[in-house]
Order: C-alpha cells, then sequence, then structure tokens
C-alpha cells in the first residue's frame, strides 16, 4: 500500500508539471516525456513531501493533506484529458539514425543492469545504510507516528549523528507514504530513492536531448547510468541522490529558459538537505549574473519551499546547530592553518578518482567525445552558466570543509564521496552542453515520393 502513495505523488507531479511547465515545443517527443516524468516525479515527491509537513504534521490535519492531494490529483487529470491534444496526423515517419538507436539500446541495457544491481543490494540490507536508519527513516518514523513523537524529527535531544536541523522533505514524504498506508513498509524508502535516480536520468536525458540533439541527450544519460558512485548511493537511502537530482533539474530547466520551474527545484533542493541552502545561493546568484531577466522569476519559483526551510530552521529546530554556525569559533585559526588546505585538496583529488572503479571512471567517455567532436563556440554562455554553478558549489563545499571544527581527516572520508556524486551531475551537463551535436546522429525525415519526382525533374531540366 505503501508504494500506491509513492505512485500518486509522481502521477499527481507528472500531471501538475504537464499543465503548467510548457512543456510542448520541446522536441523530439520522447524528450518531452521524459522531461515530464522526471520533473513530475521529483516535483510531486517535493510537493506532497510539503503538504503533509504543513497540514499532517505542524496542524495534525492528516486527513485534510490527503484530501487535498487527491482533489488536486482529479483535477489535474481532468484538466489533462480536457487539454489534450488531437492526435498528428501521419506526414512521413522520422527515421532514427543506427547511431541513436544504438545509445537507446545501450541506456535501456545500462539501466535495467543497474536496476538489477540495486535490487541485490536491497535485498541484502532493505533498511539502507547507516545514515538511512539513522536520520532519515528515524525522522520519517516520528513524523509517521504524528503527535508528540512528530517533535522529535527535530527535537535537540537527539543524538547530534541523527542530525535534527536537516530539512525534511525525504523524511516527510516517506512518513507521509507510510501514514497514509498506515504501515512502515521498507519498499517505501527503497521505491523513493530508485524514483530519484531514474527522475535524474530523465531529466538529463530529456534536457540535454532538447538543448543539443537526441544523440548527445542518450550519451549523457548513459554517462550517469554507469557512474558506478551514483549507482552506490541508490539502494543507500540516502538524500544524496535526490539532490542530485534536483541540482540537476533546476539547471536543465534555467537551461530550457523555465526558470520557475528551475526555482521550484532549486527550492526543493534546501527542503531536502542543508547543502541545498547552498545550492539555491549559487543558483540565484550566478542566474543573476548571466541570465538577468530569469533572476526574478527563479526567486519566485524557490520561494515557497525556501521559506519553509526558513520557518523549518528558526521556529521549529532554533536549537539545533548546524555544521557551518558550530565551525564559526576558531574559524580564523582553521582558515590560517595551511596543512589543511593540503589535506582537503588530496581528498577531493582522491574521491574524484573514487567515482570509477578499476580502470574505468566517468569522466572518460566526456574526455573521448570532447576531442572527437569538439566545443561548439555558440554554446559557451551555457557552459559557462553551469560551469560557474560548478565551481561555486565546489568552491563552498571546499570552505566548509576548512572551516568545520569537526575532524577533518573523518568528515572528509565520510561524506566527500557522496558530496560530489551530487555535483556529478551538473557536471556532465557542464560538459555535454558545450559539444557540437555529431552530424551522423541528426534525425533525417524521408523525402515523400512526389518531391523525389520533382527533384528528379528539375535535374533533368538543368541538362
Amino acid at each position: 500500500m505503501g508504494l500506491i502513495w509513492v505512485v500518486e505523488a509522481i502521477l499527481l507531479g507528472c500531471l501538475l508539471v504537464n499543465r503548467f511547465a510548457d512543456l510542448s515545443v520541446v522536441r523530439p517527443a520522447w524528450a518531452r516525456w521524459s522531461l515530464i516524468c522526471g520533473a513530475g516525479a521529483a516535483v510531486g515527491i517535493g510537493l506532497t513531501s510539503a503538504l503533509y509537513f504543513l497540514c499532517g504534521t505542524l496542524l495534525g490535519m492528516r486527513a485534510a493533506a490527503l484530501g487535498l492531494e487527491v482533489a488536486v490529483l482529479v483535477w489535474a487529470a481532468y484538466e489533462a484529458f480536457r487539454r489534450r491534444a488531437p492526435a498528428p496526423q501521419p506526414a512521413g515517419e522520422k527515421r532514427a539514425p543506427l547511431l541513436i538507436s544504438i545509445a537507446a539500446i545501450s541506456l535501456l541495457l545500462a539501466l535495467a543492469m543497474a536496476t538489477a544491481a540495486i535490487a541485490t543490494s536491497w535485498d541484502a540490507n532493505p533498511q539502507g545504510n547507516w545514515d538511512a536508519w539513522a536520520i532519515w527513516n528515524l525522522r520519517a518514523r516520528f513524523l509517521a507516528s504524528g503527535g508528540a513523537l512528530a517533535q522529535r524529527a527535530w527535537s535537540s535531544k537527539l543524538d547530534a549523528s541523527a542530525h535534527a536541523e536537516y530539512p525534511l522533505l525525504l523524511s516527510s514524504f516517506v512518513a507521509r507514504s507510510w501514514a497514509f498506508s498506515d504501515s512502515f513498509s521498507t519498499a517505501v524508502p527503497e521505491a523513493t530513492s530508485y524514483a530519484f535516480f531514474l527522475a535524474l536520468i530523465a531529466l538529463v536525458a530529456g534536457g540535454m536531448a532538447a538543448l543539443r540533439g537526441p544523440m548527445l541527450g542518450l550519451l549523457a544519460a548513459l554517462v550517469l547510468a554507469s557512474t558506478p558512485a551514483l549507482l552506490h548511493q541508490v539502494p543507500n537511502q540516502y538524500a544524496d541522490v535526490p539532490m542530485a537530482c534536483y541540482f540537476a533539474g533546476a539547471i536543465v530547466f534555467a537551461l530550457l529558459d523555465r526558470p520557475i520551474l528551475a526555482g521550484i527545484f532549486a527550492g526543493c533542493a534546501a527542503w531536502t538537505k542543508d547543502e541545498g541552502v547552498l545550492f539555491l545561493a549559487v543558483l540565484l546568484t550566478v542566474t543573476a549574473a548571466l541570465k538577468r531577466r530569469a533572476a526574478l522569476a527563479t526567486l519566485a519559483g524557490a520561494a515557497p519551499a525556501a521559506a519553509l526551510v526558513v520557518i523549518f530552521k528558526t521556529w521549529l529546530a532554533r536549537g539545533n546547530a548546524g555544521l557551518l554556525s558550530t565551525s564559526l569559533p576558531g574559524a580564523g585559526k582553521r582558515l590560517a592553518d595551511v596543512g589543511r588546505y593540503g589535506i582537503t585538496i588530496a581528498a577531493f583529488d582522491r574521491e574524484f578518482a573514487g567515482l570509477g572503479v578499476g580502470w574505468y571512471h566517468p569522466i572518460l567517455p566526456l574526455i573521448a567525445l570532447a576531442v572527437v567532436l569538439r566545443f561548439d563556440r555558440e554554446r559557451r554562455r551555457d557552459a559557462a552558466y553551469c560551469g560557474a554553478l560548478v565551481g561555486f558549489l565546489l568552491l563552498g563545499y571546499f570552505g566548509v570543509y576548512i572551516l568545520t571544527n569537526n575532524d577533518l581527516t573523518w568528515l572528509l572520508q565520510t561524506s566527500l564521496n557522496r558530496v560530489l556524486v551530487q555535483v556529478w551531475p551538473v557536471l556532465v551537463l557542464a560538459g555535454f552542453v558545450g559539444l557540437r551535436v555529431p552530424q551522423a546522429a541528426v534525425i533525417v525525415k524521408p523525402v515523400p515520393p512526389a518531391a523525389k519526382a520533382r527533384r528528379k525533374t528539375r535535374r533533368l531540366q538543368m541538362f
């Protein structure tokens, strides 16, 4: 029953994105539906999480949260039925080149193998790894229990390892599905993590296909689907795969000139984890510098979730100190310690190399494509936008490690690999958005017989 509510949230998000995102102009058609499904899953989970937290947790009105969800779902389904477009008249089928077909089959095979590996991990460890049951699912159980127990999800009496100061998108969504199904099935957090993984792949594939053509879209998704470090995080049930999904979605829709939707994704990232607050600040700053016209719309899209984060941080969890606030005393001394910089740089280098396995590293396909295809000068602005986001994000993470008063070596060993998983899709987008479109992968529309006859007649007349 818990899975039914996971699917319901995804369906609700897909219907709302299809209704309001204005993606009808996106081509090819599979890229449009990939964007709708990917964005719908991420937005649906974020929306229902916030709704359950506000109505079900703070106001104690679970029935109202459930009723409002169902009402919006029915309305969105009716709108989709009422506004459905007429079936297009066949005007000659488009023939996809062999390379695109090979790339699509390769992506499907990679996803099938990844799913099999993830399922094996679930069978061995359905509860997820340490942070899953010590932070995210523990707090979800408190929220699902309701009453006074719900407040323990942000109680300062929790052990510091439970990170009661973290925002609640993931925990609140899992709690919602548990509460509505009256069960604590491990299938709910498993399905949630897997849904974010598929949404990430769908967003990158659809977004890059719309921006740079289907071949580059499929190859970008294939690079992500074959990243060992990313696949390893899915069965862990941590918040890093959702963060990667929201980061990538925000950038994809910023590049597609959908600033409100980009802001919604950035706001959801802030409601997921503290690193999302940094990403929201970086996104707004870079957008204001390079895409000024989109800055206010991006801010408007992020405002609801950002307001929820402010309420949570300043009212409910105000007694819980975050990593940055606890690191301010003695920060000057740590900033002046040159040895900390060397340790952190070496850790970044080591963990970046750890994104791969054995001889394979996911950066190798990107380097090979850059050598073969080279970069498109007309896409320098988009590449600079993505590159600035990656650069400032990594700089912000680097600064937090330098400032922290925790044991630096321990913190780097336990968190940096997951932090790089969050940023990796952004780096892939930055690389692929600037590549030239391979000419052999351009979709060619067959010439109708009548047009062929006219061309033959014109050639004869020339002689």
